[in-house]
């Protein structure tokens, strides 16, 4: 047991290295393409064989007295993730608005320990900003949104 106690540095880098094989395979089924006509595929390949080659390279060479123990600030990490988890779910059925305005605000609030009027200002501000930016000016394609809906945006 205490062997394996020593290898578990190694957990992230096979984590990692697992992605990088999915996304490999994702952007296979993808297509390809040429280097002259590059399929959509194309660029999340040599994204995922970097990530693939990074993971190997952290496999093999990393030192385990690199890393800080886990402690009570490692969980506002696991904290961070799943808040973008439930961001990613929540944008695909209430729109970007409502789901960035309570990312921002726990965020700001939470992990930057901002007083409640300037995480509230920014949140509000932040997603109204990103909204018009990515969906009114640059065009970018949203799921319908359920507060632009309210207010007839």
């Amino acid at each position: 047991m205490e062997q394996w106690r020593g290898q578990l540095h190694r957990i992230g880098p096979l984590l990692v290295l697992a992605v990088g094989v999915a996304a490999l395979a994702g952007a296979v089924g993808l297509s390809l393409g040429s280097l002259t006509a590059p399929g959509p595929g194309l660029w999340p390949f040599v994204v995922a064989l970097l990530l693939t080659g990074t993971a190997l390279v952290l496999l093999v060479v990393d030192d385990p007295e690199d890393y800080e123990p886990f402690t009570r600030g490692s969980a506002r990490i696991a904290g961070g993730l799943a808040g973008l988890a439930v961001f990613v779910a929540a944008f695909d059925v209430v729109g970007f608005l409502l789901p960035a305005f309570l990312m921002l605000l726990l965020w700001l609030r939470v992990f930057g320990r901002e007083p409640w009027r300037w995480a509230l200002g920014l949140a509000l501000a932040g997603s109204v900003g990103l909204y018009l930016l990515f969906d009114t000016a640059l065009g970018v394609r949203f799921p319908d949104d359920v507060v632009a809906g309210l207010v007839g945006g």
